[in-house]
């Protein structure tokens, strides 16, 4: 009977690749073996650059590197992989992930060598957001509620947009293009807040305080949160839902996933107008602030299907406008 579980255990564990090739890859492999129960079989090491061949850890296998990852998974028919990189390795988190991704792989970082403001992130973030029937329920109140809302805001929306024209010069709605759920790109749509032309001397740049670029209606408009009412039709075209990480430019987005490890992993649900990164941290205007807002997106991406979370976030959303504290 031992030896018929022992079977039946070995049939049904999961074949994984370590990704590192250092102290932290090796401990863990030790734990793996030491723990049966765990599930897992280790197949080999990924050393993410310089592979060299006939490298072995208890006749484990460095099997190669970054550069061949996908064609790795297939090939040993690979279930999960296991991100373990030290401080050396840890650019390569970008890319590696972006694979993973690519190939609907299932991952899990298990590096504790990344900046102490992510101790409190649990990194084994589930590749399956929401359930089949949560998404049916999200959608659905996301198409219906954008529906009523723009029926019932019509009349706002149409003063926002005379008062627009009046106050400067340029288009009343303006779109720039984000990064969405899985990485697609697509056009989010705003009121114009700042001048005509606002970045055409400077490039890309961020919004801050007192921005002299900021017309005087887009001043109000961004204190009561007015100016991101057209995203009411990315909601409607399914782009966004009403809560979930903020879209962020891909200009921005390259930009912070070679300084913040988790970046990327913000793509995994679909953008919101508003989210626990929104109503807690506020407008990001350092790269600390950035790293702020994505431990709290990878927090609400955990909980996503918690409706006390998603209460509290507009709930919170609610009192921000009221209160006009936006900026």
């Amino acid at each position: 009977m031992l030896a018929e579980a022992q079977i039946k255990e070995k049939v049904a564990a999961k074949k994984v690749l370590i990704i590192g090739w250092n102290v932290e890859a090796v401990s863990l492999y030790d734990l793996i073996i030491s723990v049966p129960a765990l599930g897992y079989e280790v197949i080999g090491f990924i050393k993410p650059e310089g592979y060299v061949k006939d490298k072995y850890y208890k006749n484990i296998p460095v099997l190669g590197d970054v550069d061949n990852l996908s064609l790795l998974m297939r090939n040993y028919d690979i279930d999960e992989v296991l991100i373990v990189l030290s401080k050396a390795e840890k650019e390569h988190l970008s890319s590696i992930i972006s694979i993973c991704t690519r190939n609907k792989m299932q991952y899990r970082i298990i590096s504790e060598t990344y900046e102490d403001q992510y101790s409190h992130v649990i990194y084994d973030i589930v590749r399956d957001i929401l359930t089949k029937q949560e998404f049916g329920i999200r959608r659905i109140v996301d198409f219906v509620g954008s529906v009523i809302l723009l029926i019932l805001l019509l009349p706002i929306l149409v003063v926002v947009a005379i008062a627009i024209k009046i106050d400067s010069k340029g288009p009343v709605i303006y779109s720039q293009q984000r990064y969405g759920k899985d990485g697609r790109i697509f056009p989010v749509y705003k009121f114009r807040s700042m001048v005509q032309d606002a970045e055409k001397g400077s490039g890309p740049a961020w919004a801050r305080k007192k921005d002299p670029r900021v017309t005087k209606i887009g001043f109000i408009m961004r204190k009561l949160r007015i100016d991101e009412l057209p995203q009411l039709f990315n909601i409607l075209r399914g782009d966004m839902s009403f809560i979930g990480p903020r879209p962020e430019r891909p200009f921005f987005a390259d930009m912070f996933k070679k300084k913040i490890p988790f970046y990327m992993n913000r793509l995994k649900a679909k953008p919101g107008i508003t989210g626990l990164a929104q109503v807690t941290v506020g407008y990001d205007e350092t790269i600390e602030d950035v790293k702020e807002k994505v431990a709290r997106d990878i927090e609400y991406i955990k909980n996503a299907s918690s409706w006390s979370i998603n209460f509290i976030i507009i709930r919170k959303t609610i009192k921000t406008i009221l209160m006009a504290e936006g900026q």
